[in-house]
């Protein structure tokens, strides 16, 4: 039976869940780590399997995104940790900082998720905008890594994750239409395997 996990608590309530005295049991660290795409971290509903072969389904209120680092809670103290997979990126550099500017500029307007550096600029592979940055004098490296690109000003939860007491990570029990929704989910992520 899969693990389902209803609750997310954001990286910085991560003391509270390791010394929470409504913890059912404690789940023993570390704990399990879900590694997931951008894509898949914008689910509130998700079937996934653990490396360890063990079957979780995801069960958030709708809406709600997971964050890299963020520790998802089960009803029977559960815990798992929330990782950004590595995913293919584009790397956009330029010659100085103004020219990165000029190119970050760019593809703000074009609301273009992003993931700034110190010297470079990561998107999804766009290759339209590979393109435009070179006409703008850029170079467009290939790269493989975790995408944790700027949450912007107005997206939903920017500077705010949900603040959940330490009882939503605990016991509580969730009605039967959760149950069933888990139980489809955990039959959905065998059959991929």
């Amino acid at each position: 039976m899969a693990i389902m996990l209803t609750t997310r608590r954001a990286a910085n309530e991560l003391a509270a869940l390791t010394h929470s005295e409504e913890a059912v049991t404690p789940w023993p660290q570390p704990w399990p780590v879900l590694e997931l795409t951008l894509q898949d971290r914008q689910r509130s509903r998700l079937a996934a399997m653990l490396p360890n072969g063990r079957a979780v389904a995801v069960i958030l209120e709708r809406g709600e995104q997971m964050q890299h680092d963020d520790v998802l809670c089960g009803e029977q103290g559960e815990r798992v940790l929330v990782q950004a997979a590595a995913e293919d990126l584009m790397r956009f550099r330029a010659n100085s900082p103004f020219e990165l500017m000029r190119i970050v500029y760019h593809l703000a307007n074009r609301h273009v998720r992003a993931m700034l550096q110190p010297d470079a600029v990561l998107i999804e592979p766009d290759q339209v905008l590979a393109q435009m940055v070179r006409r703008l004098g850029g170079t467009v490296d290939s790269v493989h890594e975790a995408f944790l690109p700027e949450g912007g000003a107005y997206a939903p939860g920017a500077g705010h994750h949900h603040h959940a007491h330490a009882s939503e990570c605990g016991a509580e029990a969730h009605d039967e239409a959760m149950g069933q929704l888990g139980e489809q989910l955990s039959i959905a992520a065998h059959a991929r395997t």
